[in-house]
């Protein structure tokens, strides 16, 4: 698909972020059924996200966080997710994003990530590299980890998981960042549960075209296929370079819930 423009696409980014900003800090958010948070900016930047695709890319399907729900079947499907990291949004924190990912046949094609207040704005091509504001990125390369490695982890892996990882864990807030510091090698891995389609999409492309991998801690390949109809997954998948993902296998245990 050559005539995607993804300075288009960023540009597109971006608008959503100068709409998430003009309320930053001074919004309230909503409980949503499954008691996630949402808030005037999601709905807004999703609504205009939408009607930029839907007439620049009329064949093409959209999934969204907020509802959006159009061929779903489609061979070339957008992935939505307006403001990644709500929650971190309503606490004044910086690392929420805009994220589109667009998947072919159910594959991660081309993913764009805009971090508006950093301005960080990660980008892949298909079959291309992977970029941050236009530098090439790539994951961090095998080495021995040390006490300041960091691996990126969800906020309630202190209920959820043994981890014994001899550098630090830390949380971005938000799915997003947290492939997006794995793409850059600023982390050495990453942790990621309970997430939908449009959580994953544009930071699985971008991922992979920095060279990284997503694996389930049973070691199966991430089938985003699977989550095309916004089905949460809820298996925990390890990300970074395969020979790090397959070191932090051995280290990340689930709890056994009571």
């Amino acid at each position: 698909m050559d005539d995607i423009d993804i300075e288009e696409v960023i540009g597109w980014a971006r608008e959503g972020g100068a709409i998430a900003r003009r309320s930053f800090r001074n919004v309230v958010g909503q409980r949503k059924a499954d008691r996630t948070w949402v808030t005037e900016a999601d709905v807004a930047i999703e609504q205009a996200l939408v009607a930029r695709l839907t007439e620049r890319y009329p064949d093409h399907g959209i999934i969204g966080e907020e509802q959006t729900r159009r061929g779903l079947d489609h061979e070339f499907l957008w992935a939505l997710d307006p403001l990644d990291g709500t929650a971190v949004f309503l606490a004044g924190l910086p690392t929420w994003g805009v994220s589109l990912g667009l998947l072919r046949r159910g594959e991660p094609y081309l993913g764009v990530i805009y971090l508006p207040l950093l301005d960080d704005c990660y980008w892949s091509l298909p079959g291309g590299s992977a970029f941050l504001n236009g530098q090439p990125i790539h994951v961090a390369p095998p080495h021995e980890w040390d006490g300041d490695d960091w691996i990126a982890t969800p906020s309630n892996i202190h209920r959820r998981y043994d981890i014994d990882f001899v550098g630090k864990t830390r949380s971005i807030g938000a799915t997003v960042g947290s492939f997006c510091y794995v793409a850059r090698g600023s982390a050495v891995g990453g942790l990621a549960n309970h997430f939908a389609i449009w959580d994953v999409a544009a930071g699985i492309a971008i991922l992979q075209a920095s060279g990284g991998v997503a694996l389930g801690l049973s070691g199966a390949q991430l089938d985003t296929r699977g989550l095309l109809d916004g089905r949460a997954h809820d298996e925990p998948v390890l990300i970074g370079a395969p020979a790090h993902v397959q070191a932090l296998r051995a280290v990340v245990r689930p709890r056994e819930r009571a």
